[in-house]
């Protein structure tokens, strides 16, 4: 009888301790799935989800996909072909970067094209002017140029009804530029009124009187009497004689070619 009770207490103690080396397997493997789900947690608490867009230094905001960066730009290519007829070039790319957006992060993707045409080195084609040489604007295209000579006639000639050329050489040059290079057309027509003190000489033509020199001129006939000695009013003019004047010449002047009477 005492053999059989030691017996019985052996087999108690061993279950024992298999019933808590469960415990503890089972408590380390619930430790790890904690750990695991933790980790997981943290990681897509922090995954980057979207894309932050940045032109020239400045962040615009985020989108989710690159094909919506893409598809801005299609939109502004579009949009300035539409408006000026001409070749567009992208000199750069917005700038992407991976990260973690939230909610407030996320652009509208018409805020976004609105930031590619102002922020974007966007160039377009369009027509430089020279005067002599010179660059004094940018135009939008080759008929711009001729509102500017209409809109330089009304100030030359007011309502008279004339036909009028340049006075100057003027050439236009092919160039791309971004869309806030262009010259908005009356800072251009101020610039060419612009004058400058000149000494010219004037050589008489058939039909010519002091008044239609003075006129041509842009001065009063007592302004080329001062400047010419032993000039008067009631002097014969001979076809070939030569005058001094000085004018205050504008940077790009008109000819007229024809007059209505």
């Amino acid at each position: 009888m005492s053999v059989a009770k030691k017996s019985h207490k052996v087999i108690t103690l061993q279950g024992t301790r298999k019933k808590g080396k469960q415990k503890r397997k089972d408590q380390k493997i619930l430790s790890i799935a904690l750990l695991i789900a933790l980790l997981i947690g943290v990681y897509l608490g922090f995954r980057p989800n979207a894309y932050e867009v940045s032109i020239n230094g400045k962040v615009i905001g985020a989108v989710k996909e690159k094909a919506i960066i893409e598809k801005a730009k299609e939109t502004v290519e579009a949009q300035l072909k539409t408006k000026y007829h001409a070749e567009i070039s992208f000199e750069e790319e917005p700038v992407l970067r991976r990260y973690r957006a939230k909610k407030n992060d996320y652009v509208n993707p018409n805020y976004l094209v609105t930031a590619m045409r102002e922020n974007l080195n966007v160039l377009i084609g369009f027509k430089e002017v020279v005067v002599e040489g010179k660059s004094i604007g940018i135009l939008p295209s080759s008929e711009a140029l001729e509102e500017l000579k209409e809109e330089l006639k009304v100030k030359y000639y007011g309502k008279k009804e004339v036909e009028v050329e340049f006075a100057k050489k003027v050439e236009l040059k092919d160039i791309f530029a971004k869309e806030t290079s262009l010259t908005k057309m009356d800072k251009l027509v101020e610039k060419c009124l612009v004058t400058t003190p000149k000494t010219v000489s004037y050589e008489v033509q058939k039909g010519d009187s002091l008044w239609s020199i003075a006129s041509s001129l842009g001065i009063s006939i007592e302004a080329l009497l001062a400047e010419n000695e032993g000039l008067q009013e009631n002097t014969v003019l001979q076809l070939g004689q030569t005058f001094k004047a000085k004018v205050h010449e504008p940077l790009l002047p008109l000819k007229v070619v024809s007059q209505k009477e």
